[in-house]
């Protein structure tokens, strides 16, 4: 007799057991799969933090080397444009004589200069008191190089504001540290456009912040353009003819001098003009007392007071009969 088992349950059984069984693999298979999951993000953080490290490095390596380029390229010599005198020739005028320059007042010492280093030129800076106004006067200084012991030239100027228009007087030039100021150097329609006349901008160009000494105005060089043609040696007593009485209305008259010159006061010049028009022209105005007319460059400075005449080639000079006179009279004129 057959009998039929059933080997269900025991078939549930054994598939139990080998499940328990397998557990442990399993979870060591998860632990195997966790740990290569961490390695390999551990991994690309690490080649991510390589690569950030590489790209600051060469970021770094760029901008070092376009800062070692632009260092170069800064230390280049630059010549500045001060330092260049006015080429362009000015007419000598008669009425302006080194004698006649004012020196700076002792009771007023020179401000501490402000230095500022600009690649190979040095600027120094001073406040000027002139005019009942301040002046910033500065002085530049050129090396050609860093290692250089001394500088090779330098200027002197000075900034004003005109109507809102900044005007850049130049003061004074040197062109080696042995030579004294050549002043002023800017021509004679920049100075007037400026409120200066030549004893202003002598007065300021004296103020000069330069790097080794300092300079009064009996030391600067003026040059023969602002000098006007040399006078001759004055003389105690000069002779000369009677004055000629120059008269075209019968109201008014004018005593006159031939090579003589009537030192300051002056308000107004007329340039390339003839001498009649100056003599009419300070025969027209009120203000004007005397005039002086430099025949060579046809100048007409037109005067509000009379000072004392002086003997000086090329100049012509009249004074009005009835303007009173300040240490002058007709004896004096001949």
């Amino acid at each position: 007799m057959q009998v039929r088992h059933d080997t269900s349950l025991l078939e549930k059984a054994i598939e139990q057991v080998l499940l328990r069984a397998s557990i442990p693999a399993l979870q060591a298979q998860a632990e195997a799969l966790e740990r290569t999951n961490k390695a390999v993000a551990i991994r690309r953080i690490a080649s991510g933090a390589a690569i950030a490290l590489v790209a600051i490095g060469l970021g770094l390596g760029i901008k070092f080397a376009l800062d070692r380029n632009l260092t170069f390229a800064g230390r280049e010599p630059q010549i500045h444009a001060e330092v260049r005198p006015d080429p362009t020739p000015q007419p000598p005028s008669p009425s302006l004589r080194p004698e006649n320059i004012s020196a700076p007042r002792p009771d007023q010492p020179p401000s501490q200069p402000e230095i500022v280093t600009t690649n190979f030129t040095k600027f120094a800076n001073r406040q000027v008191d002139l005019l009942g106004r301040k002046w910033t006067v500065s002085a530049g200084h050129h090396f050609d190089n860093e290692a250089d012991p001394s500088w090779k030239h330098a200027w002197c100027y000075t900034m004003t504001e005109v109507n809102g228009v900044e005007v850049k007087v130049e003061l004074a030039n040197r062109v080696t540290p042995a030579a004294k100021p050549i002043a002023p150097t800017a021509n004679l329609a920049t100075m007037q456009h400026a409120g200066l006349d030549i004893n202003d901008a002598l007065n300021l160009a004296s103020q000069c912040p330069w790097d080794d000494k300092e300079f009064s105005v009996v030391d600067l060089q003026v040059p023969p353009s602002a000098k006007g043609p040399k006078p001759l040696p004055p003389v105690s007593q000069p002779q000369l003819p009677a004055p000629t009485v120059l008269q075209t209305q019968p109201q008014q008259e004018f005593v006159a001098a031939d090579e003589f010159d009537i030192p300051g006061g002056d308000y107004r010049v007329e340039k390339e003009v003839p001498l009649e028009l100056c003599t009419s022209l300070c025969r027209s105005e009120a203000q004007c007392r005397a005039y002086t007319y430099n025949k060579t460059a046809r100048w007409c400075f037109l005067k509000d007071r009379v000072g004392e005449a002086q003997r000086f080639v090329g100049a012509f000079s009249g004074m009005k009969k009835t303007a009173p006179t300040a240490g002058v009279t007709s004896g004096e004129w001949r």
